[in-house]
C-alpha cells in the first residue's frame, strides 16, 4: 500500500494535520511534500532532522520549544517571525582541530626561527626584534684583535710607568701620574692634597709597598691605523718577582672627571664633584690599597685572588664605592623592576643561593677558585671588566675583604693574608666562625633575603584562583545555555 505524502512547510519542519492541504500562505519557505517516513533536512542542509511523525501546530500557534535547536537557522512562529531581527541566529562552532593545528604550526615556525638545526651555526640574521643583530664575522674578529691590542698596550704602559717611577721617585707611600694632558703645578698640588687626605683616612702612612696612581685623562681617539688606547677599564699591575715594592693602578678619568681636574666643569656640578673626588680616587686604588696596608699576600691567597680577578678585594674603604653604603647591588637597579631579577639569575647558582641566605651557597661563592692550582703570571696585570658587577661571584664582593679586615682586626686579618694554609682554613681561623655562616650574616646587611623555589606570592595566588573560578563559571553557564535538549 502506497503511503500518502504529507505536505509541510520548512519553517515548521513538522507535517501538517491535513494531509492534502496546501502549505499555509503565510509560510515563507515551502518545500515539496515527501513520503511520510522520509527524513527532512533544514534549509541549510547541515543538520538532519527526525522522521516526520508529529502533527503540526495550529496555524498561528505558539512556537514549539521542545524541538531541537538548528545551527544556522531560525525556528519561530508568528510573534517570533515578527521580532526575529532582534535575536541573533545561532552560529556554528569552529572546529577545535583547526585551532590545534594552527597553534602547532606557529610553535614550529618559532622553533625554526630561533633554534638552528643540529650541527648548523646561527647565521647571525634575525627577522625578530627580540634578537640583537651582530656584526659580521670579520668585524667581530677585528674587534677582538683591537681588544687584545688595548690590553697589551695597557700592560706595556704600566710596565713603563713602573720603571720610570722606580728610577725617579723618592716618595715611599704614593705617587700620582697624569697621562693625556699637561697640568699646571697648582692643579697637581690640589690633586696631591686630596690624595694625601684620602690616604690618611685609610689609616695608611709610610708603607713597604709603594702605590702609584696613573690618572688617564680623556683624550681624542688614536690614529686611523691603530685602535684607541684603553680608556674605559681600570687596570692594576701588582708586585711580582721583578719589583716587589711597587703597585701600579691605572684609573681612566673619563670626560666628567677630566673636566673637573682641568677646571672646566660647569659651576653647578662643582660642589658634588668636590665631595666625591676623594671617594673616586680611593675606589681607584683597588688591590693596591691591600698591598699597601698588608703587604704581599701568601701564595694560596694570591692564587685565589688571581683566579677570580680580585673581585672580593677591589675596595678597602669603609664606605661605598660611590657614596655611603653604595655597592654593586645598587648598580643592578631597583628590585621592583623585572630586569633586576634577570640580572640576579644570570649569576652562578652559588651566588644566588648566598643572596637567599644559604650558608652553603655563601661558602661556595667565597671559595670559588681557591682549589685551583694555577700559576701567577709575570707581569700580573689585573684588568677589571667594564661591567664588573656582573662578573662577581659574591654580591657585593668588591668590599668583602675590606669588611673582613675591619671586623676581625688588623692582626687576625694579617695572619690570614700572609698564611700558607688553604684559603678556607685560614679564613675560618681569622673569622673564628665557619666561612659560610659569617658570609650569610654579612650578606643580610646589604640585601633582603630573596626567596627561592616554586613559591608564588600570596596575592598572585589569590588573583589567579579568582580568575580561574570566574572563567570556569562563565564557560559552564555558556555550555548550559547551548545544550541541545
Amino acid at each position: 500500500m502506497m503511503r500518502v505524502p504529507r505536505c509541510c512547510s520548512c519553517c515548521r519542519q513538522v507535517p501538517c494535520r491535513a494531509h492534502s492541504a496546501r502549505p499555509p500562505a503565510w509560510c515563507w519557505f515551502v518545500k515539496r511534500c515527501g513520503p511520510e517516513d522520509a527524513t527532512r533536512t533544514d534549509v541549510s542542509s547541515r543538520v538532519p532532522l527526525q522522521p516526520l511523525t508529529r502533527d503540526c501546530r495550529v496555524r498561528r500557534g505558539a512556537s514549539q520549544a521542545a524541538l531541537a535547536a538548528v545551527v544556522g537557522g531560525l525556528r519561530r512562529d508568528w510573534l517570533d517571525s515578527v521580532i526575529g531581527i532582534l535575536r541573533a541566529t545561532e552560529q556554528p562552532v569552529a572546529s577545535l582541530k583547526r585551532w590545534v593545528l594552527v597553534g602547532l604550526t606557529a610553535c614550529a615556525v618559532l622553533a625554526l626561527a630561533y633554534l638552528p638545526p643540529r650541527g648548523v651555526k646561527s647565521s647571525d640574521k634575525s627577522v625578530f626584534v627580540g634578537q640583537s643583530l651582530q656584526g659580521t664575522r670579520a668585524r667581530q674578529h677585528a674587534q677582538a684583535l683591537a681588544e687584545e691590542w688595548r690590553n697589551a698596550d695597557a700592560a706595556v704602559r704600566l710596565l713603563e710607568d713602573r720603571r720610570r717611577v722606580k728610577r725617579d721617585s723618592f716618595r715611599a707611600s704614593h705617587t700620582i701620574i697624569f697621562r693625556g694632558a699637561t697640568l699646571s703645578p697648582n692643579t697637581v698640588h690640589n690633586v696631591d692634597a686630596v690624595m694625601d687626605s684620602m690616604w690618611r683616612d685609610l689609616g695608611l702612612g709610610e708603607t713597604k709597598v709603594r702605590v702609584t696612581l696613573v690618572i688617564e685623562l680623556q683624550r681624542s681617539s688614536g690614529s686611523p691605523d691603530s685602535p684607541t688606547p684603553l680608556q674605559d677599564r681600570v687596570a692594576y699591575l701588582t708586585p711580582d718577582s721583578t719589583d716587589r715594592t711597587t703597585c701600579m693602578a691605572s684609573l681612566p678619568a673619563g670626560p666628567y672627571w677630566t673636566s673637573f681636574i682641568l677646571g672646566k666643569l660647569e659651576a653647578r656640578y662643582e660642589g658634588f664633584a668636590s665631595a666625591r673626588f676623594a671617594q673616586w680616587l680611593q675606589a681607584g686604588l683597588g688591590p693596591c690599597a691591600f698591598y699597601a696596608a698588608y703587604g704581599t699576600p701568601g701564595r694560596p691567597v694570591q692564587r685565589w685572588l688571581a683566579s677570580r680577578n680580585w673581585d672580593v678585594g677591589l675596595y678597602l674603604g669603609s664606605h661605598g664605592i660611590a657614596g655611603e653604603r653604595f655597592s654593586s647591588l645598587d648598580l643592578m637597579g631597583d628590585p621592583r623592576l623585572p630586569w633586576y631579577w634577570d640580572g640576579v639569575y644570570s649569576f652562578p647558582p652559588a651566588t644566588v643561593a648566598c643572596l637567599a641566605g644559604r650558608p652553603s651557597g655563601c661558602r661556595a661563592a667565597v671559595l670559588a677558585g681557591a682549589a685551583e692550582e694555577g700559576t701567577i703570571p709575570i707581569p700580573n696585570v689585573v684588568l677589571v671588566e667594564r661591567r664588573w658587577w656582573h662578573a662577581q661571584h659574591l654580591l657585593p664582593g668588591e668590599r668583602y675583604l675590606g669588611d673582613v679586615a675591619r671586623t676581625v682586626g688588623r692582626d687576625r686579618f694579617l695572619s690570614f693574608w700572609t698564611s700558607g694554609q688553604p684559603v678556607d682554613t685560614a679564613l675560618a681561623l681569622a673569622l673564628k666562625r665557619p666561612v659560610g655562616e659569617w658570609t650569610a650574616d654579612w650578606e643580610r646587611g646589604f640585601v633582603r633575603t630573596i626567596r627561592l623555589g616554586p613559591t608564588p606570592p600570596l596575592g598572585a595566588v589569590v588573583i589567579a584562583v579568582a580568575i580561574a573560578v570566574l572563567v570556569l563559571t562563565v564557560v559552564a553557564a555558556t555550555a548550559s545555555r547551548r545544550q541541545v535538549r
